[in-house]
């Protein structure tokens, strides 16, 4: 997928599940630590949430272990991040997360996990659209706008405030930085339909 067929993506090719095992390693767990995700979704019993552009579906499953009456849905375009979705849901005894191919209704939690820079305008106006009316959606994406010893390069990532252009224009409303020191690498936002 270049710039060129996913118009606003700054990053010209998606992550590939070739290098899956990087989302996985320990480290990441330093910047990027899956309990402070948990805790800035704030998932109830029963809601329903995406994992948008899942990747292996660590979070996903971190978010379906917590909630166990509620529903996760794991989104990727590439099928390969899907069946190891689909294994971690069967190891993990999971019945309430699914690896899905196409966004199928509304959800009270939209997350997305370094995607913004990845996917494209049309991407976002789907994400928002699957939001439902009382639901928000958490982005959490490298900051480009400081010095980070990993992630992508500078240019393929967004500032917070090309982001927040990014998704008013996609139609989210009352979107909010949230300050996390947990997180030193990237920005966060919350965002309403």
């Amino acid at each position: 997928m270049s710039q060129r067929s996913n118009p606003g993506a700054k990053q010209p090719h998606i992550f590939s599940h070739e290098k899956a095992e990087w989302l996985d390693e320990a480290e990441r767990e330093a910047w990027l630590p899956t309990p402070t995700l948990v805790a800035l979704l704030d998932m109830r019993p029963g809601l329903r949430a995406l994992d948008f552009g899942a990747g292996t579906g660590r979070y996903a499953q971190a978010f379906a272990e917590r909630y166990r009456d509620a529903v996760v849905d794991a989104y990727d375009v590439q099928a390969e991040f899907r069946a190891i979705v689909e294994q971690r849901a069967r190891a993990a005894h999971l019945e309430n997360l699914r690896p899905v191919e196409r966004i199928e209704g509304k959800f009270d939690r939209i997350f997305a996990a370094n995607v913004l820079h990845e996917i494209g305008d049309a991407d976002l106006i789907t994400m928002h659209d699957a939001l439902a009316p009382e639901g928000f959606a958490l982005i959490v994406d490298w900051n480009a706008s400081i010095d980070r010893p990993t992630g992508p390069p500078r240019e393929h990532a967004h500032t917070p405030q090309e982001a927040l252009g990014r998704l008013g224009a996609a139609g989210f409303t009352r979107i909010k930085k949230i300050e996390e020191p947990q997180l030193p690498y990237h920005f966060v936002l919350r965002a309403l339909r």
